[in-house]
């Protein structure tokens, strides 16, 4: 009986292995699948973030023109041209081709470096200037060139943008001299009915190729950028410049697909847009592609793929290693089980069953297994004793923090890691006031009623309360457990907080809580000694979440959130922007926004009010002063008690009548926190 038992036992046991390879291999398919996903939208969203901000930054440079006059010179377009290079570091070229041959350009030869270029047609040959401009903003090393040949108005860029009226990019193709891809934003620069030139706005593609390898998926897993035209614009390993010959001489060329040194691109192609995996020399690849949205720009698309070996190497070998684990373990538990008595394992059992609640924080449950035997009835009472302490002890520490720990079957030690989280820091106003009214055990009753409601919304969206510092709460999303929308489950969670302060409002509790949030890349972990750590996170961007927080006070709004955190949410939500600020202790300025509502509450008023303060800030930033006032000013009369639009109204009048200096670049200074 014995022989059959085991061997049904090890047949069963073989099944299940089988069961779960099986059952493996189609898991690590669905993450894979999610990894792709995952991968292939952020390189998309890079990529379509990295060239949009051309064509605001030509608009600009269109509208800062439409003041120049006949006294306006080569030189001056120049310093304005300078001025938007060094503000976007992903520009290569700033230009503008006159319709009369003239052509002004400010460029990076090289990182850290920037030149001036001044051309005109005299006589029929174009004289060139060119300057070094030192960090200073001064120009030296001029040097000269008495024709070089060179038309603006011949160049397709100019070409592309005369037949119309609005911008227009460029196919990719390869920067003369400098071995890399590029491609060129071109805008028509009309007066009246009359072309008069053309601004133009490079970018230099080789930083999406950096990009790339960044996105690696495994160890031989590829993301590739590709445009419509299978030009291959960005990969991580092979080239995508090569030398074609044209008569005795080679030119520059574009890689395309056909060509590229990386089979695998041109079989995932011919697969079609809605592959997810394709064969190729008899291994299996698993794949995704993603179209790149660039408004009116070029179709580009993301082609992500890897060798499913990849994922799954070394399953079989856990998979068989297991099943014999398994089978020992069997073995030995038969002969445990003949031992044992029925009426000893049972309340065993039952027992285990409660340990392992206990090690998931699972303490609600009052279930008695009391036993006839001295034994076990200690370890059941001495577990009931240890549900009532651990119940205390967990309103200490985050529970989800505890269990993350005890599913790793690691130790709680000193360790750390860098991740993108959301931080939420809140604040109580008015508290010092309300403490004064009532006594100290209704005062911590108070708080504790006031922190269970926040905690609970907090939990809710699936964030960590970090501590409680006085009257205020320092949360975080993202970390223990990864939340891949960290900062839209923040922003709802502090919307929700500030709802629930209105119905406290409502109770005749009278409270005011102000709220930042930041996102960016944090140190997160167990900060302390060996002997006592806590859970939390560390960098920058914790500090500019406090401070933030403290904003609110200089502009009168209860939840402020910084552009990481807008950038990662907007799609969910509405929000206007306030200000650009360098908080106190930083010089470098953070635009702010005041976060008003859910996308999905469809707010009519929130959206008017967020088109509308976004368009008095874009005014304001493009020193347009006195339309950045009337516009503020038409806020504050249909909002009377809108102090953000008030402050910024002020300022703005401020500016018109007494200017800033022309190197002013819109920060704000908080000189408090």
């Amino acid at each position: 009986m014995a022989v059959v038992v085991a061997t049904l036992i090890a047949l069963t046991g073989g099944w299940i292995a089988w069961w779960n390879y099986r059952s493996g291999v189609g898991n690590v398919r669905e993450l894979a699948a999610t990894l792709f996903e995952g991968i292939s939208r952020e390189a998309a969203g890079e990529t379509a973030a990295f060239v949009m901000r051309a064509p605001p930054a030509a608009q600009a440079l269109a509208g800062l023109g439409r003041g120049d006059t006949d006294a306006t010179t080569q030189q001056d377009l120049a310093k304005r041209f300078e001025a938007v290079l060094r503000a976007n570091p992903s520009f290569s070229w700033v230009s503008y081709g006159h319709r009369d041959g003239r052509f002004t350009g400010v460029y990076r030869p090289a990182p850290g470096s920037i030149k001036v270029n001044l051309s005109q047609i005299v006589d029929g040959k174009t004289q060139r200037q060119e300057y070094d401009v030192a960090d200073d903003g001064t120009w030296t090393n001029e040097q000269k060139a008495d024709d070089t040949n060179y038309d603006p108005r011949t160049r397709p860029f100019y070409t592309l943008a005369a037949v119309g009226t609005s911008g227009v990019w460029t196919p990719p193709y390869v920067f003369e001299g400098q071995n890399v891809p590029g491609i060129t934003y071109a805008l028509p620069n009309v007066r009246g009915d009359q072309l008069d030139g053309v601004i133009t706005i490079d970018f230099d593609l080789a930083r999406l190729t950096e990009l790339t390898r960044k996105l690696q998926l495994s160890p031989h897993g590829r993301v590739v950028l590709v445009s419509s035209e299978d030009i291959v614009l960005a990969h991580p390993t092979a080239p995508v410049v090569q030398i074609v010959a044209t008569g005795a001489e080679g030119k520059q060329a574009l890689v395309k697909i056909d060509a590229l040194e990386d089979p695998a691109v041109k079989t995932l192609r011919a697969a079609g847009a809605g592959a997810t995996s394709f064969s190729l020399d008899g291994d299996r690849y698993l794949a995704r592609s993603q179209p790149i949205t660039i408004p009116g720009g070029p179709a580009w698309q993301v082609l992500a793929y890897a060798p499913e070996s990849d994922f799954t190497a070394g399953l079989r070998g856990r998979v068989m290693f297991s099943l014999l684990i398994s089978v020992i373990a069997v073995v030995i538990a038969i002969i445990v089980a003949w031992l044992l008595a029925r009426r000893v394992s049972g309340p065993l059992i039952g027992l285990a069953g409660e340990m392992e609640k206990v090690g998931q924080l699972h303490l609600d449950d009052q279930t008695d297994h009391s036993s006839m035997f001295r034994e076990i009835d200690m370890m059941n009472t001495a577990l009931v004793k240890m549900k009532g302490g651990l119940r205390s002890f967990a309103r200490y520490v985050p529970r989800d923090l505890v269990r993350t720990l005890v599913a790793s079957g690691l130790d709680a030690e000193l360790t750390g890691e860098l991740r993108t989280l959301t931080i939420f820091f809140s604040d109580l106003e008015g508290f010092t006031s309300l403490a004064e009214t009532k006594k100290p055990d209704e005062l911590v009753k108070f708080l504790g009623s006031y922190f269970d409601d926040i905690s609970k919304i907090i939990a809710s969206e699936r964030g960590t309360v970090d501590k409680y510092m006085g009257d205020g709460i320092m949360a975080f999303w993202g970390a223990p457990s990864k939340v891949e929308d960290h900062a839209i489950r923040a922003c709802t969670a502090s919307l929700l907080c500030q709802k629930r302060v209105a119905e406290l409002a409502r109770q005749g509790i009278h409270l005011a809580t102000r709220i930042g949030l930041a996102s960016g890349e944090v140190l997160v972990g167990n900060i302390g000694s060996t002997e006592r750590m806590n859970y939390t996170v560390m960098g920058d961007i914790a500090n500019l979440a406090s401070r933030i927080e403290g904003v609110n006070k200089q502009y009168g709004t209860q939840l402020l959130i910084s552009e990481s955190t807008y950038e990662l949410a907007k799609s969910a939500v509405i929000a206007r922007p306030v200000d650009v600020v360098a908080v106190k202790g930083k010089t470098q300025g953070v635009p702010i926004y005041e976060l008003l509502a859910l996308a999905s509450d469809d707010n009519q008023e929130a959206i008017t009010l967020a088109a509308e303060s976004t368009r008095a800030l874009d005014a304001y930033l493009a020193r347009k002063f006195d339309e950045a006032a009337a516009l503020w000013g038409a806020i504050v009369e249909r909002r009377p008690g809108d102090t953000a639009a008030t402050v910024m109204r002020d300022r703005a009048r401020a500016f018109a009548a007494a200017p800033p200096l022309a190197d002013w670049d819109g920060i704000w200074v908080a000189t408090s926190k």
